[in-house]
């Protein structure tokens, strides 16, 4: 766990880094935008590798249903939030959602390649 979390901290300061410039120059007029879509998509990735983690130990039936199950709800929630956001015009609507892809695609695959770091090393008890 201590790795993903490393490993997030590291991309979202690549990223910052990276945008830090084109922020200053014409994206401080979106700071709420970028802000909440950080958030969702930060702690999405974060409940997202914990859930694998959790059922790795678990059958398979289980693990599928940990990883599955848990995405179909964030994907759900992350969803609500985004739709609830913009009805209440708290952000734009453009900006936000492509921010949020674009930070939502970041997390995904730092959770995703994280747990498969750890899959190989543990083992899965089949319970038939």
């Amino acid at each position: 766990m201590y790795s993903f979390l490393i490993k997030i901290v590291l991309s979202t300061t690549l990223l910052f880094v990276i945008g830090i410039f084109p922020f200053l120059t014409w994206g401080s007029d979106y700071f709420a935008e970028i802000s909440f879509s950080f958030s969702i998509s930060v702690i999405n990735a974060i409940v997202g590798f914990y859930l694998a983690y959790l059922s790795i130990e678990k059958t398979d039936s289980e693990f599928y249903s940990y990883v599955y199950g848990g995405m179909l709800i964030r994907m759900i929630v992350v969803f609500g939030f985004s739709i609830f956001m913009i009805k209440r015009e708290f952000v734009s609507t453009t900006p936000y959602m492509l921010f949020l892809i674009l930070f939502y695609t970041l997390h995904q695959w730092v959770e995703i390649s994280s747990w498969l770091k750890v899959l190989p090393g543990k083992k899965v008890n089949l319970k038939i």
